[in-house]
């Protein structure tokens, strides 16, 4: 059993915990997104960024989400990461519909469920490749060597077992984005959001990390909803889905 920081949980905690415990994975469907809109309201403005979108993605399909600037793609992605809430309509989350979730809640869905990778890697500057990869296990109370193993050994399948010591600034972009998608990996979770994952590296660099992604992805069956402004990048996707003006304007299916 892995074990939780603190020790001792409270009643509550357990409670939580349990939420999670009873999410099996009986559907098709990892993701469910059912008639979501998202207006953001000032004084003296209202603006629909998301304008009434339904979509699935299926267990261990990769979906490239594509759209001119303004389209929506990031507030879409903050909406299936659970980091904003929709103004209308509901968002399942490997079978859970995250609108009946507190804050507390989400936290730890997305901590269990959800790997994110950064266009900009988002790594801890003064930690070390192989403890930027191991924060999920440490936020999730889990300090197992178990675990741990798990983390030095995904780092070895991206060839960085010699460089797990070295800090952000000691790495290349590419090593970087490769520690950050092991770090999205550690928790084995069903679902990874990319956003841009390439979009600071150069092709070469950028084909490697995509090859790695789509890789290790597949051994893992996770699914995987990426941004990008790319065409050649999408194309590592089953499937795109382009946005205009907050709606799905067409999708295009490029592997059966």
């Amino acid at each position: 059993m892995p074990t939780k920081a603190s020790g001792v949980e409270s009643p509550h905690a357990c409670k939580q915990y349990a939420i999670y415990d009873f999410m099996k994975r009986n559907s098709d469907n990892v993701i469910i997104v059912d008639e979501v809109m998202k207006v953001y309201k000032t004084r003296k403005i209202e603006y629909t960024a998301i304008r009434n979108i339904s979509l699935t993605v299926k267990t261990g399909e990769f979906v490239s989400v594509l759209g001119p600037s303004g389209s929506g793609k990031t507030t879409l992605m903050n909406l299936l990461g659970t980091l904003d809430r929709p103004t209308n309509g509901k968002i399942f989350i490997d079978g859970v519909d995250t609108s009946t979730l507190n804050e507390r809640e989400l936290a730890i869905l997305r901590n269990r469920k959800i790997g994110f990778v950064f266009q900009s890697y988002n790594l801890v500057p003064y930690l070390t490749a192989f403890e930027n990869v191991s924060l999920p296990l440490m936020v999730d109370g889990i300090d197992t060597s178990e675990n741990l193993k798990r983390g030095k050994d995904l780092l070895s399948e991206v060839d960085l077992e010699g460089k797990m010591h070295k800090k952000p600034n000691e790495l290349s972009g590419g090593e970087q984005q490769r520690v950050a998608i092991v770090r999205a990996l550690i928790n084995s979770p069903p679902i990874i959001l990319a956003d841009e994952p390439t979009g600071n590296l150069d092709s070469k660099t950028s084909d490697a990390v995509m090859s790695v992604l789509v890789r290790m992805a597949k051994e893992n069956n996770v699914t995987i909803v990426m941004v990008t402004h790319e065409e050649d990048i999408a194309a590592y996707s089953d499937r795109s889905v382009y946005l205009k003006d907050g709606v799905v304007e067409r999708e295009k299916r490029l592997k059966k």
